[in-house]
């Protein structure tokens, strides 16, 4: 079984769905061989973190409780009496995240970013320097300083991303095959079909209204269902 710990950035829609979802698939990553352990959750102003990083983790209960409390719009720091967690606010949240960071080497740890902030990409540039790997949820810690960007992308090894550019797009499929299956489809002359598709909310969107469904009542479904951004205005940079 192979065990990849996991350290949440955001705790938004996509954040919440992602905890969830976690959660829900347990028996299919099971079946995977994969078993990933939430080590820690924060926001833009509180963290809450196991004891030990390197062998603890939280349990479902608490995730789901996790996704109670910021559904209700509470902060993380009501969990400090749960007795299962450490709690920190403030300043100490980037010190405590950098402290975590460190062990990523050896655990390796990977950061997922659901915080739809271009904030996070000094943490992000400086744990990818530790050994760990970064996940990003949407592309806004990309549109960052070009010096940021390209400290970020130099280790596309330990980077993960959406991609809808139909360049990048084909260099980061090629990026997540590995080399030896690339060079068996080349050896062979293997011919390749790469069939494109809309994505994400408006892969959504355009699905339901080719059923015949209203555009009103699907964009609301798409919100209610927790698949659009936080702001419309985070959409129109990508």
């Amino acid at each position: 079984m192979k065990n990849l710990p996991v350290f949440l950035m955001g705790c938004g829609g996509v954040g919440r769905q992602l905890l969830q979802h976690i959660v829900s698939c347990r028996s299919l990553h099971a079946k995977q061989g994969l078993h990933l352990r939430v080590v820690g959750v924060c926001d833009s102003k509180s963290l809450v973190v196991v004891a030990d990083v390197l062998t603890s983790e939280f349990d479902d209960s608490f995730l789901l409780e996790v996704c109670r409390v910021k559904s209700n719009g509470s902060s993380l720091q009501t969990l400090a009496n749960s007795g299962v967690c450490q709690v920190f606010s403030g300043p100490e949240v980037i010190r405590k995240v950098i402290d975590i960071g460190l062990l990523g080497k050896s655990t390796g740890l990977a950061f997922v970013d659901c915080s739809a902030s271009a904030e996070t990409i000094g943490v992000l540039n400086q744990v990818v320097d530790f050994g760990c790997c970064v996940v990003l949820a949407n592309k806004k810690p990309l549109t960052v300083p070009m010096e940021d960007y390209e400290k970020l992308v130099s280790q596309p090894h330990r980077l993960r991303h959406e991609s809808t550019d139909s360049v990048v797009l084909v260099q980061f499929i090629l990026g997540l095959a590995k080399l030896s299956e690339i060079a068996i489809c080349v050896h062979l002359m293997v011919r390749c079909h790469i069939s494109w598709y809309l994505t994400g909310t408006l892969g959504y969107v355009m699905s339901e209204v080719e059923d015949g469904k209203l555009f009103s009542q699907v964009v609301n479904a798409a919100k209610s269902l927790g698949y659009t951004e936080p702001g419309d205005k985070l959409q129109l940079p990508y």
